[in-house]
């Protein structure tokens, strides 16, 4: 989009067709050029009122009829170069566009869709009097980006979001990607002389030819990764390539079709089974829904991920090769589109793994908050575990939060290893990923060299917080800890809606630091987390945690972590291990498996700090005990 795409060449007839068009109209020609002549008398255009916003999208309108009609009366040769009209043109305050919080009232829309609703919006259309030459005003800037963030959210099958500016008497298409924006100027869609020369129409003819030429393009050539053209809801096929011609073996690559019938492979989407989250217009983003397939009940995501980072059904690979517990299961996955602007789309169809970690709690039908806080020690118990058992197999999660931690039949399911990396010495085979996933090994290497701001803020470790360039298990773990504590603390019957201290995010360098002066207090941190009191079984959980995270050497260095970036936080292996020896027996009341010779009661601060993980003698005793 750096520069106007190429029009298609118009026969000489066409050209004098369109040229007749425009002028045959005398009398609304006079009414443009008046307009004009009176925008010429102005010094300031933009003291310009409503009525002359009204004045440019009428000539805008009248533009797209004449054209249209001028196509209509080519032969049937010379109107093959354009393709059937996909769009309509949704003008007028009056039958406002539904669906949206922003008032989008002018738009080019789908045709074929039914009603006037922002899921049949292609390109919203922004008007301002004033001719914009260079930087385009702020208030205009964020309508422009409000309109593109609206359909972000409500269209989920995107790459980008183009919004046709018209000003003064130009038009400019600005296209919103995922974290970048381009403008690309068509010209003038008037004259600006009462007797325009030949220069004059050319410039004219330019613009509407341009116009026209983005006016033709179907959605999944411009816009889309599908032809959303009749709909946008209903039943989708996710269709794998066919790799090799003579062999029976797929592709990753996705081709997405909506259909009228149902398949086998059919996946019926509607606007009201999505799951709700946050539509940034930056970075990682995903569309969740509840969908059915052959009568089954399944969750699908749609995610975009910049193509540095590693494809999450890549990770979900490796999690599975690794036998990881305590992870979704994956019926089916692919790539939509490798690269649209920096950004991947993928496409995982999984089982449903349940309802939140606060949910949970509360359906345990009892509200004494040291019970309610009891049960919550055998989660904390697995989300840690399976932590461990990722980081083992040198895979970190790097997103632990509230809305990835589900609890399905009792047992936990870690979601969303879109963020997820691998580490140095990982026993991930990274070939069999480059070639499968089509992703270079190399570029997400450069990733740990960057500030890490992968993470939900209310979550994130202290040393995330504020702007650490290295990550380790220790930080997946401490968010675990202030997942469970926020949970437990939701279960209250008396919170009031109160956030507690430790639970407030002004800002992420603010939460760092309240955190690091609250967790010094071994006997004040839990009820700066809104927990006054709990079970004796839950207390000894956090303790042994807190210690774990933010005791070394018997020094508390919580502060240092909340003013010191580069400070470099151990792992303490053989700490972790024996800690969660001394969970197995006292949460699950299972034999501890300990590899360190000592007395599983003997949980203190050890002295080996590994920087990298290794195979646990731990994790493979379990595997031998199950």
């Amino acid at each position: 989009m750096d520069g106007v795409a190429v029009q298609p060449t118009l026969a000489d007839n066409t050209r004098t067709t369109i040229e007749a068009e425009l002028t045959r109209d005398t009398t609304a020609d006079d009414r443009v050029h008046a307009h004009l002549k009176c925008f010429n008398s102005f010094e300031a255009l933009e003291c310009i009122d409503l009525e002359g916003e009204a004045a440019l999208i009428n000539n805008f309108k009248g533009i797209l009829y004449m054209a249209r009609h001028a196509i209509a009366g080519l032969s049937s040769d010379e109107r093959k170069m354009w393709p059937d009209n996909l769009y309509d043109y949704l003008f007028g305050s009056d039958d406002q566009i539904s669906g949206q919080e922003h008032n989008i009232i002018h738009a080019v829309g789908y045709m074929k869709h039914i009603t006037r609703h922002i899921s049949s919006v292609h390109i919203p259309i922004v008007v301002q009097p004033a001719t914009i030459d260079d930087e385009i005003p702020d208030s205009v800037f964020g309508e422009m980006a409000d309109y593109a963030h609206a359909i972000w959210t409500c269209q989920s099958t995107r790459l980008f979001v183009p919004v046709l500016l018209i000003h003064g008497v130009q038009l400019s298409l600005v296209v919103f990607t995922r974290d970048k924006w381009r403008r690309v100027d068509f010209g003038s869609l008037a004259y600006t002389d009462n007797q325009p020369n030949a220069n004059a129409f050319n410039i004219l003819f330019h613009a509407i030819c341009t116009l026209l030429y983005f006016l033709s393009l179907p959605p999944q050539k411009f816009g889309h990764f599908c032809d959303v053209s009749r709909r946008i809801w209903g039943k989708y096929e996710f269709v794998h390539r066919r790799e090799l011609a003579n062999l029976d073996q797929n592709s990753v690559l996705v081709d997405v079709n909506i259909n009228d019938n149902s398949t086998d492979s059919s996946i019926n989407i509607y606007s009201s089974n999505r799951i709700k989250r946050t539509v940034n217009m930056r970075g990682r983003f995903a569309h969740v829904f509840r969908v059915e397939k052959n009568g089954r009940d399944f969750i699908l995501k749609l995610a975009w991920a910049p193509v540095d980072q590693l494809p999450e059904s890549a990770v979900y690979d490796a999690l599975k090769a690794a036998n990881i517990p305590n992870i979704p299961l994956i019926f089916d996955s692919g790539i939509i589109i490798e690269n649209s602007f920096g950004y991947r789309v993928e496409y995982l169809l999984i089982e449903d793994c349940g309802i939140s970690l606060t949910k949970y709690l509360l359906t345990q039908s009892h509200w004494d908050m040291k019970w309610m806080s009891d049960n919550a020690a055998k989660p904390m118990s697995q989300i840690v575990e399976c932590i461990y058992n990722a980081w083992n197999a040198g895979i970190l999660h790097r997103d632990i939060s509230a809305s990835n931690i589900l609890v399905k039949g009792g047992h936990i399911r870690i979601i969303d290893w879109g963020s997820a990396t691998l580490l140095e010495k990982s026993s991930v085979d990274i070939d069999a990923i480059e070639t499968k996933w089509l992703f270079k090994k190399e570029t997400d290497k450069y990733n740990k060299y960057k500030p890490d701001a992968a993470g939900t803020s209310l979550y994130k470790s202290i040393p995330v917080l504020i702007g650490a360039t290295q990550r380790s298990i220790v930080d997946d773990i401490e968010s675990a800890l202030y997942v469970v504590l926020e949970s437990v603390f939701k279960t209250r019957p008396d919170n009031l809606n109160v956030e507690p201290i430790a639970l407030r995010l002004e800002s992420e360098q603010s939460l760092a630091f309240v955190r690091g002066c609250c967790l010094s207090d071994v006997d004040y941190y839990r009820q700066a987390f809104g927990i006054p009191y709990c079970s004796e079984r839950f207390a000894w959980l956090l303790d042994t945690f807190r210690e774990y995270l933010f005791v070394r050497n018997g020094e508390y260095i919580g502060s240092k972590l909340a003013m010191q970036p580069f400070f470099e936080r151990t792992v303490e292996i053989q700490q972790l291990e024996r800690i969660l020896d001394l969970i197995d027996e006292r949460v699950f009341g299972k034999s501890p498996v300990s590899n360190t010779g000592k007395k599983p009661s003997q949980v203190g601060r050890s002295s080996t700090s590994v920087k990298a993980p290794r195979r646990s003698k731990r994790l493979q005793s379990k595997k031998r005990r199950r």
